[in-house]
């Protein structure tokens, strides 16, 4: 990730954005057999061992899935109502022996130290009670542990489509910080949990896996890209009693924000050599894709990531797919609202100086403050997100690619171009944005986790029969938008009729 503090826009948007510089068929099955612990001889390079099969030996076993024990509830459990939607969720406990792997060139494939360290992890499982409800993707979520919580932030955005489309979903623990606040949280339920292993590379000295502050990330994962791979290997060999019997086809990698990048290496340098993974849906952008990886893509920016990576995507390639959305703040109104901080609520991991339990948008609060203090855009990420979601396993299931999106508009020094509004140009443009019942920023104002939740200023029922001269020209706009949305391929029409439905019940009237 290059130049992650180079900042752009005024100066107001640039002190912003300093605020957040610290975030920042047959041949593929032959390879996915070799996945697990192919072991070789500590500190020998994949290279040197390619051209010599003395040092290989016997294939491991996948993971063993136990039902974890019943002292209490999963953190991190999920807040959407599992058996309305037909849906259950169960928390699985995975033993298994991992490789550790040597990442020299982030670009190139990854060496492997050693083999048959064990672990054992957690994994949430979510799936359809009706086998025959199940479309065969399963969804493996990289849980997203900036907060030293696991926080599955690709199920928040994109679950309505996952429930009504019969996807499973898995999520997995495979980063040290988040194993050791569930041991904290719990200590009965999780005291078997260990995903840590040796951090130095016994060939160099060096630490295999080093912090990296720009992205919140400790470092010392060492075994996280084989726990990874071997739950995507589990999903897909039919054999897992996680799944209960679900015929698996596809299987997609899922990842947000610093579990992106850390995907985002996965891909580079684990991918080519296991091909576990069909396709990867990556929210909130990448780091620089290899384009010689033939698993299909598809990345969801906001605007808070080119800011901070100073470059913008990629071109499009033939499996590959970067949108950016106009307006989105790192994560949205909706996802947080009514997903993420009901749950950490509920788990109770924040607290303040009173004792009681914070959500994440109250402990940003309290760490701001945040200018204005409404945060969270609300252009909808997860209604893109459902939609490039449901378009990549189209294309993965051999049906026509996603759409190319407009990106957003840079100058030759990659900084964002704005129009008079101080609005970005170009990228996708949702009614949120463009028929708007607030303004939006991507990027906020203020300290600790204010930049990246972006924020909004509703209108008052005055400012809106100002822009729109009556409810009937306002829920027109929407109609339009939503509709040219649909016709672009990045809005699903249930997502599109849910945002006329709600402008049909926005509550103003305006007097002639």
């Amino acid at each position: 990730m290059k130049e992650i503090y180079r900042h752009q826009e005024s100066s107001s948007s640039l002190r912003s954005e300093r605020q957040l510089a610290f975030w920042k068929t047959q041949g593929r099955a032959v390879a996915r057999n070799l996945i697990i612990t192919t072991a070789m001889l500590a500190g020998v390079a994949l290279s040197a061992c390619s051209n010599s099969g003395s040092n290989i030996h016997a294939e491991s076993s996948l993971p063993t899935a136990k039902v974890a024990p019943a002292i209490g509830t999963p953190m991190s459990a999920t807040v959407m109502p599992m058996q309305a939607n037909g849906y259950v969720e169960t928390e699985y406990f995975l033993h298994g022996q991992a490789n550790r792997y040597r990442i020299s060139d982030p670009m190139k494939d990854a060496q492997i130290i050693d083999s048959g360290n064990p672990y054992t992890t957690r994994v949430l499982v979510r799936r359809p009670t009706d086998p025959t409800r199940f479309n065969g993707t399963v969804i493996v979520e990289w849980l997203n542990v900036t907060l030293d919580q696991d926080i599955d932030f690709v199920f928040a955005a994109t679950r309505e489509l996952l429930v009504r489309d019969g996807y499973a979903w898995i999520g997995v623990s495979v980063q040290r910080n988040g194993v050791e606040a569930m041991k904290k949280w719990n200590p009965q339920r999780y005291s078997a949990l260990n995903v840590a292993a040796s951090n130095i590379d016994p060939a160099n000295g060096k630490q295999v896996d080093p912090a990296n502050p720009r992205i919140m990330a400790v470092g010392g994962d060492v075994l996280a890209w084989d726990i990874f791979s071997q739950v995507g290997q589990s999903a897909e060999s039919n054999s897992s009693s996680m799944l209960k019997g679900l015929k698996v086809k596809h299987v997609i990698a899922a990842a947000e924000s610093q579990s992106t990048l850390k995907v985002s290496t996965y891909y580079n340098t684990i991918q080519p050599l296991h091909h576990v993974y069909d396709g990867f849906i990556f929210y909130d952008r990448t780091g620089t894709l290899r384009t010689d990886v033939n698993a299909k893509t598809i990345a969801v920016g906001t605007e808070i990531f080119t800011a901070l990576m100073g470059y913008p995507p990629q071109n499009d390639s033939d499996h590959q797919r970067w949108w950016e959305v106009n307006g989105a703040s790192h994560f949205s109104f909706d996802e947080i609202q009514n997903y993420v901080d009901p749950f950490i609520k509920r788990d109770a991991t924040f607290h303040g100086s009173d004792g009681k339990a914070l959500n994440l948008s109250e402990l940003t609060k309290i760490k701001g403050p945040c200018t204005p203090a409404t945060t969270y855009s609300r252009v909808p990420n997860g209604d893109v997100m459902k939609a490039a979601l449901k378009s990549l396993n189209t294309w993965i299931s051999g049906g026509p690619a996603p759409a190319s999106a407009p990106r957003f508009v840079v100058d030759d020094q990659n900084k964002y171009v704005r129009d008079a509004n101080g609005q970005i140009l170009g990228g996708i443009r949702t009614a949120a944005q463009d028929a708007p019942i607030a303004t939006n920023a991507g990027i906020g104002q203020g300290p600790w986790f204010c930049g990246p939740s972006g924020n909004h200023i509703d209108y008052t029922p005055a400012q809106l029969c100002q822009r729109y001269g009556s409810h009937d020209a306002y829920v027109s706009r929407v109609k339009a938008i939503v509709n040219a949305n649909v016709r672009d391929g990045v809005l699903l029409p249930e997502e599109a009729q849910k945002t006329i439905d709600e402008a049909k019940t926005l509550n103003f009237s305006c007097t002639n």
